[in-house]
């Protein structure tokens, strides 16, 4: 048995999903209308952003937090944006599933 023959399985197992397949669809869809996709991107950027300062344990300004929710309010007034939104977070239950499952099989390692 070969661990990354392994690995790249499992990676092809999530693309196999439904979750994956109907993220990348919307996601291809969104791309069509620039202007939206575009609003998408930044509002991705400033979520990877406040997470990294959440992080590293950085003061979250209210002003930001407040942009990010206004960022998110308007983006889901779009049907496509807002269900390409979902779609993600159900890729990131699975993810969440698979860390879970990883760590669960691996407690002799990770518990002391």
């Amino acid at each position: 048995m070969n661990f990354h023959d392994k690995v790249y399985e499992l990676i092809t197992a999530l693309k196999d999903t439904n979750e994956y397949k109907t993220f990348l669809s919307l996601k291809e869809e969104i791309k069509k209308d620039d202007a939206q996709y575009q609003k998408l991107k930044k509002f991705k950027i400033k979520q990877q952003e406040h997470h990294m300062k959440y992080l590293n344990a950085e003061k979250i300004d209210e002003n930001e937090l407040q942009e990010m929710q206004d960022m998110y309010a308007e983006l889901t007034t779009n049907e496509l944006c807002r269900q390409l939104l979902e779609a993600e977070i159900r890729i990131n239950i699975l993810l969440a599933d698979m860390q879970k499952i990883l760590a669960n099989g691996i407690k002799d390692i990770t518990e002391f």
